[in-house]
C-alpha cells in the first residue's frame, strides 16, 4: 500500500532546521537521499564543521560526487577514502588528524556554495590552518558575509601524542577589531593562546564569550572584558598558570563561570551579576571579593573533571565549599553540590584553632545566610559528620529558608542514612521551610533494621 512522502512535502524553510543539526558534511550527503532535498543544505542555519561524529559510508554511498562525474547541484568536496570505512570501524589519531585536513580544505567550497546568513558555525582545525590565514579568512567572511551570530574554534593538534605541541601553544594574533561585527553575540575558544586583546576591540554586540583549556593571563581577560561593553555571559575553563586572578570589573555581566583554575585571588564588581558558578576551583577563600548586590544564583561543586591537565583538581587540592559560603555574600539563592570525591570533607583543616567538623559552631554565619538564604540544594550527600553540619545549621539558623533539598549519594551508609534521617526531627527557624530528602534507589537494603523514610 502506498503511503504518503510527509518528509518531501515539508516547507524548505523546516527541512533546512531540520538539516542543521548534522554536521555540514552528513548535510551535503542528504542530497543523496531525494531530488526535493538537492539543494535544502544550502539554507541551513548552522555549519559544523567537525568530523567528529560523521557517518561513515562505504565507498559506493558516497554522498559527494568526484569531479569527472556529472554535474550536480552539489559542490565538487572529496572527503577522502578514509571517510568511508564500514560502520564500525574505528580510526585512529593519524586517521582523525588526516579527517580533520580534509574536512578544512573543503571550508571555503562549502561556505561559498551555502546561500544564506548563518546563525552558528563552528570549525575543528589544525594549527596550520591559522599560520596560513585560513582562520583569519573565515572569521572576516563569516562575520561579513554570512552575518554570523555564534562563532566557536576549536585546535585540535593537541588531542594527538604525536605532536609535539604544548597544551597550549596556538598564539591567537588577529587583527585588532575583527570580531567587531554588528551581527556577532557569542565566541567560543579552545586551545588557544590569547596573548592579545586587540581582536576584541569595540565588540559592542558580543554578549558571549567561552574559553577552554586557553592560555590567557590576568590582564589580557580583564582588557577583553573591558572592551565588550555589553558582555552578559564569560566562561573560563581550564586555563594555564598564566592566569593568576580573575578580575572583572562590569556594569553588563551577568553570569560568570569559572572551572578548574588554580588562581590567587577572584575579584568580581559588577551590579548586574546574578549567577555565579565555580567548578572545581583552586584559589584562598579569603581572596575572592564580590560586589554584586543582584547576586541571586551561586553554585560551588568540587566535582572531579575529566581530561585536565592539573592535579589540583582533585578534590583534596581544591577549595572547600564550606570556605567558599564563609565569605560569600548577596545570596537569595545558593546550590551547594557536594559530590561523591568530598568522602574526606571531615578532615582537619590545620588552619583552624579547631576541627573542621566544628566549623558552623564556632563561627557565626553571616547574614546572607542566616537572614537572606532561601533555597539550598546539597548533592551527593553521604550524611558524615562533617557533611552533617552545615545541613544543620541551616535549618536551625536561617530565618527565611524556604526549601532545602538533600540528593543523597548512591553508596549511603546506614548511619549516614540514620543520621540524614534526622535532620527531619530537627527544630525549624523558617517555619515556611520544607526539607525534601531524596534517597538513593537502594535505601530499603541500606536500612536494614526496618528503619522507614
Amino acid at each position: 500500500m502506498a503511503t504518503d512522502d510527509f518528509i518531501s512535502n515539508l516547507p524548505d524553510e523546516v527541512l533546512a532546521r531540520i538539516i542543521s543539526g548534522l554536521p555540514a558534511i552528513e548535510a551535503i550527503r542528504t542530497t543523496i537521499l531525494s531530488k526535493r532535498l538537492k539543494d535544502v543544505w544550502r539554507n541551513v542555519f548552522r555549519l559544523d564543521f567537525d568530523p567528529k561524529g560523521v557517518k561513515k559510508l562505504s565507498p559506493r554511498k558516497q554522498a559527494v560526487p568526484a569531479p569527472n562525474q556529472r554535474r550536480s547541484t552539489v559542490p565538487v568536496i572529496q572527503f577522502g577514502s578514509n571517510v568511508c570505512h564500514d560502520d564500525g570501524d574505528d580510526f585512529d589519531d593519524t586517521d582523525k588528524r588526516e579527517e580533520i585536513a580534509r574536512v578544512v580544505k573543503n571550508i571555503d567550497n562549502v561556505l561559498l556554495s551555502h546561500e544564506r546568513n548563518l546563525i552558528s558555525c563552528r570549525i575543528v582545525h589544525l594549527s596550520n590552518s591559522y599560520r596560513n590565514g585560513d582562520l583569519e579568512k573565515w572569521i572576516k567572511y563569516l562575520t561579513s558575509e554570512k552575518e554570523v551570530q555564534e562563532l566557536a574554534f576549536l585546535c585540535d593538534d593537541y588531542q594527538h601524542e604525536f605532536h609535539p605541541k604544548s597544551l597550549f601553544g596556538l598564539g591567537l594574533n588577529l587583527p585588532s577589531g575583527i570580531f567587531s561585527c554588528r551581527t556577532l553575540q557569542s565566541l567560543e575558544f579552545t586551545n588557544y593562546d590569547i596573548r592579545f586583546h586587540r581582536p576584541f576591540h569595540h565588540c559592542h554586540n558580543l554578549k558571549t564569550l567561552k574559553l577552554y583549556h586557553c592560555d590567557i593571563s590576568t590582564e589580557t581577560l580583564e582588557a577583553i572584558v573591558s572592551s565588550c561593553g555589553f558582555m552578559e555571559h564569560l566562561s573560563v575553563c581550564s586555563s594555564t598558570s598564566s592566569l593568576k586572578q580573575v578580575r572583572i570589573f562590569s556594569q553588563t555581566v551577568k553570569t560568570v563561570e569559572l572551572e578548574s583554575l588554580d588562581l590567587e585571588g577572584i575579584y568580581l564588581s559588577t551590579q548586574s551579576l546574578g549567577a555565579l558558578v565555580l567548578h572545581s576551583m583552586k584559589f584562598p577563600a579569603k581572596s575572592m571579593v564580590i560586589h554584586a548586590p543582584n547576586l541571586r544564583v551561586f553554585t560551588a561543586t568540587r566535582k572531579p573533571i575529566t581530561k585536565n591537565p592539573y592535579n589540583f583538581t582533585r578534590p583534596s587540592k581544591q577549595t572547600k565549599i564550606a570556605e567558599i559560603l564563609e565569605y560569600c555574600t548577596h545570596l537569595l539563592e545558593s546550590r551547594s553540590e557536594i559530590e561523591e570525591a568530598t568522602r574526606n570533607y571531615s578532615s582537619v583543616n590545620n588552619r583552624l584553632p579547631y576541627p573542621e567538623t566544628k566549623l558552623w559552631e564556632q563561627r557565626e554565619l553571616c547574614d546572607c545566610i542566616t537572614f537572606t538564604l532561601r533555597h539550598v540544594s546539597i548533592k551527593g550527600f553521604n550524611g558524615k559528620d562533617g557533611e552533617m553540619e552545615f545541613p544543620r545549621h541551616l535549618i536551625t539558623k536561617c530565618a527565611k529558608l524556604e526549601r532545602l533539598e538533600i540528593w543523597c549519594n548512591h553508596d549511603w551508609s546506614s548511619e549516614g542514612g540514620k543520621a540524614t534521617l534526622g535532620l527531619l526531627s530537627l527544630p525549624r527557624s523558617s517555619i515556611d521551610v520544607s526539607i525534601l530528602l531524596k534517597p538513593p534507589p537502594n535505601l530499603l537494603v541500606v536500612l536494614e533494621d526496618g528503619s522507614q523514610p
